[in-house]
């Protein structure tokens, strides 16, 4: 036997031992930095393992589709009482990025909110998603991967999304008419809320429809993204970066847009406060949602196909067309 030969099957744990089973063969756990008992260097060095396996650090597609069908099942299997109040609480989450927005707005000397302005767009993004209340477009995500998958009917999204929607309105006009009718702002801070109300709901119909699918796209990206986050200062980052170019890049997210166009209709007797549901909340509410579902169908429908047979959909039974768009879920 060759001294090269011999060498091998020391790094194999001797002639007839399993690879990589004596410890002591692997050059870290040399004490002579990767030289040999001679004192030379080990040809070790430049043969890598034949056999082994990476670990990877960070979730696979398949482990992030598991957590989306099991934050899916619970939104989807959850009490109307629950879905309604925990969208109230959003809702009013969500006038705090309108708060924060137009005082870090008036206080850096912004004449329309950038940078600095922006700063605590995300606030109540944060409270929303680490305190898992109801949004309406994340709502666009999670269900909606059940649904287009045929694992959930129509009519239970139709009642999710319904509810949600409305708890989110509710508190979100509660709070624009709370800080309208009272003394919250300064006078150059309330003025500059009107600035930037004004500013949302002049603008034309379909420039808000196509920054609305924008924002759709980039929360059902944040909602994904918090899935295949392993701790919550990797989650809280993700929401914060995205939610952050939403208010920079000036993108329409209904929720939070409805608090600043339901201020001026509060604070304004000019602006109409029925005018404003077709007019803007209209196209921010279809943009989000087509935004949303697009991502979806983009990016997690297709892979479905390669995963159907998975041993994660044991659990649930495909619907017949009929099923899927009158039935009701089964719990599971």
């Amino acid at each position: 036997m060759t001294r090269s030969e011999d060498l091998h099957g020391a790094q194999r744990g001797g002639t007839g031992g399993k690879p990589g089973s004596d410890e002591n063969s692997h050059p870290l756990n040399h004490p002579q930095d990767g030289k040999d008992d001679e004192g030379q260097e080990g040809e070790d060095v430049s043969h890598p393992p034949e056999e082994g396996e990476a670990v990877s650090d960070y979730f696979g597609f398949t482990e992030i589709f598991k957590r989306v069908l099991s934050t899916a099942d619970h939104e989807l299997d959850v009490s109307n009482f629950y879905l309604f109040w925990s969208a109230l609480g959003a809702g009013g989450a969500l006038g705090l990025t309108f708060l924060a927005r137009v005082i870090f707005t008036e206080s850096a000397g912004e004449i329309e909110p950038g940078l600095l302005g922006n700063l605590l767009y995300p606030v109540g993004f944060l409270i929303i998603v680490l305190g898992r209340y109801q949004l309406f477009t994340e709502n666009t995500l999670t269900p909606v991967v059940l649904v287009l998958t045929r694992l959930a009917s129509l009519r239970d999204l139709l009642r999710l999304w319904l509810v949600v929607f409305v708890g989110n309105m509710v508190g979100a006009i509660a709070f624009a008419a709370a800080i309208a009718y009272s003394n919250v702002f300064t006078p150059e801070r309330a003025a500059k809320a009107m600035e930037i109300g004004h500013h949302a709901i002049e603008t034309p119909w379909l420039e808000i429809f196509y920054r609305g699918i924008i924002a759709g796209w980039i929360v059902a990206a944040m909602v994904w993204l918090v899935h295949a986050m392993r701790d919550s200062i990797g989650r809280a980052l993700v929401i914060y970066v995205l939610m952050y170019f939403i208010g920079v890049g000036t993108f329409f997210h209904v929720i939070t847009s409805s608090v600043e166009a339901f201020y001026i209709a509060f604070a304004d007797p000019t602006v109409n406060f029925w005018v404003l549901w077709p007019n803007f909340v209209a196209p921010v509410l279809i943009g989000n949602t087509l935004g949303g579902i697009i991502f979806v169908a983009v990016l997690n429908y297709a892979q479905f196909a390669e995963h159907k047979d998975s041993r994660m959909f044991e659990r649930y039974e495909r619907m017949s067309m009929k099923q899927w768009i009158f039935g009701h879920r089964e719990h599971y």
